[in-house]
């Protein structure tokens, strides 16, 4: 089958070289021309683990192409994917739905025959049934819609969308090309077994919401119990794995960090509560996680400035940018909003992260120091954060001088036996 996918960031890409792998011929198109002739010579424009072992295999293969030319795109393939950005608006919370409304009136412009758009873009309930009319007004020619969520996580991203947990569909009932079409689409993970709801559009736009929010809830209270056990001088990490030994709660996402962050979770919560707010349907539990976790953020900045009652420089090496290891992705990170609090406060800055350091640096710029690897960054203070997991940071508890320095772990990271260790997920 042919495809065609719109955007080439994490869930464009990653969908665009599975679904070559498994077959398809997929032409990917973006507007950033720098990343399109990169992506053609086969270099990755995001860090995920195995996506250049993939990027390569279908390049070599012919079975991907990447595009600026977007009446290519439209014209060569019957489906067409949606995979562009839908941030956060900063006043209301809301998804702000330019991005794709612009990408959809442009598509509009080049229809030639039958199409069936399908939106893999985290979208609020609605959305696509407003993508149909915006396209009906736009061209003669039939169109069909379908939402067709996401749930990867990033830097398992090529394994989750090859081996999901299931694949929603939502389609109108009387959609029976566009069933065709997705069964064709997914055939390979249906003949493999793995499940496929199809639902009604809207229900399939709330569920990728409803999912997020739920992760996010585990999220913030398994953090708040991490806050009480310190204060009882409880271990949390026992606390925790115990928990996640019940069969009704499970151990995923319940691991305490700084705080919740990355490119989904925030920005899905916000927007899924601004949805709520404008239908008068008060969500208490997700208003309390979001508050729950900007207190979080405000307590990891506090118990860090703690160790630096006496001292009269404040010198901090940070380890860790990313919002979580196995990414380069610092949208809405932990470890960004800390330092930012931190910066604040007057403190001066030392950091290192494996993938991560060129993001921050669009973001933060010259305000922070750029170390070279995990011992320069080490050597330059006698305070160390950890805000990211990346196994790599393990290797400090064998460099010299260890016993002498403080190390903030804010991930639970560390042996927390050690002296050195101030261990802040106790």
């Amino acid at each position: 089958m042919n495809i065609t996918i719109i955007g080439t960031g994490y869930v464009g890409l990653t969908a665009a070289v599975c679904f070559a792998d498994r077959g398809h011929q997929v032409v990917c198109v973006d507007i950033d021309a720098e990343k399109i002739k990169q992506l053609n010579n086969k270099k990755p424009t995001i860090h995920e683990n195995g996506l250049g072992l993939v990027l390569k295999r279908v390049v070599d293969s012919g079975k991907i192409t990447f595009t600026t030319d977007l009446k290519h795109g439209v014209t060569y393939s019957t489906v067409i994917l949606l995979a562009v950005g839908t941030p956060q608006n900063g006043t209301t919370g809301e998804a702000d739905l330019t991005a794709i409304f612009a990408a959809v009136t442009a598509c509009a412009k080049h229809i030639d025959a039958y199409k069936l758009f399908i939106t893999k873009s985290t979208v609020p309930t609605g959305t696509n049934h407003k993508i149909l009319q915006t396209l009906q007004r736009n061209t003669d020619h039939s169109i069909e819609v379908a939402s067709n969520p996401e749930f990867m996580r990033e830097g398992y991203a090529i394994h989750d969308f090859n081996h999901p947990d299931r694949i929603v569909i939502g389609i109108d009932d009387d959609s029976t090309q566009a069933k065709t079409l997705t069964s064709v689409l997914y055939k390979a993970w249906i003949d493999s077994g793995y499940p496929v709801i199809y639902t009604d559009i809207q229900s399939a736009e709330l569920i990728k919401y409803a999912a997020n929010a739920f992760l996010m809830t585990k999220v913030a209270f398994v953090n708040e119990i991490d806050t009480l056990c310190r204060k009882l001088q409880c271990n949390s990490r026992a606390v925790t794995h115990a928990m996640g030994l019940d069969h009704r709660i499970g151990s995923a996402f319940l691991n305490p960090g700084p705080g919740i962050g990355g490119s989904c979770f925030p920005k899905d919560g916000l927007a899924l509560n601004h949805i709520a707010k404008t239908h008068h349907v008060p969500l208490s539990i997700l208003d309390a996680v979001i508050s729950s976790n900007h207190s979080r953020l405000d307590e990891m900045s506090r118990l860090i400035v703690s160790h630096f009652i006496n001292d009269h420089e404040k010198k901090l090496s940070v380890l860790g940018l990313a919002f979580k290891a196995g990414t380069d992705d610092v949208r809405r990170s932990p470890a960004i909003d800390i330092i930012k609090r931190l910066l604040k406060q007057g403190f001066i800055i030392f950091a290192y992260d494996p993938e991560a350091m060129q993001n921050t640096k669009r973001i933060l710029g010259d305000q922070i120091q750029y170390c070279d690897s995990i011992k320069d960054c080490y050597e330059h203070t006698n305070h160390i954060a950890i805000l990211t997991e990346w196994p790599a940071f393990k290797i400090v508890q064998t460099f010299n001088n260890f016993s002498a320095k403080t190390v903030i772990d804010c991930r639970g990271l560390l042996d927390s036996k050690v002296p050195a260790v101030q261990d802040i997920v106790t």
